[in-house]
């Protein structure tokens, strides 16, 4: 697959899970600590789609 689709497709990806935490997360955690999560969990995310696109590159 092309390495352009792969990003768009990974960005995509990782927003969605954002939001899907954004709007879980507060609700079993206290808020300041929830949203802070997301935002990690969001880039953990970003980082592993791009470890396994310049995998998938090379």
């Amino acid at each position: 697959m092309d390495a352009r689709i792969l990003d768009i497709l990974s960005a995509v990806v990782s927003f969605i899970v954002l939001l899907v935490f954004l709007l879980v997360l507060p609700a079993f955690l206290e808020p300041g600590i929830a949203y802070l999560l997301a935002i990690v969990i969001f880039i953990l995310t970003m980082s592993g789609a791009g470890f396994y696109i310049n995998k998938a590159i090379s």
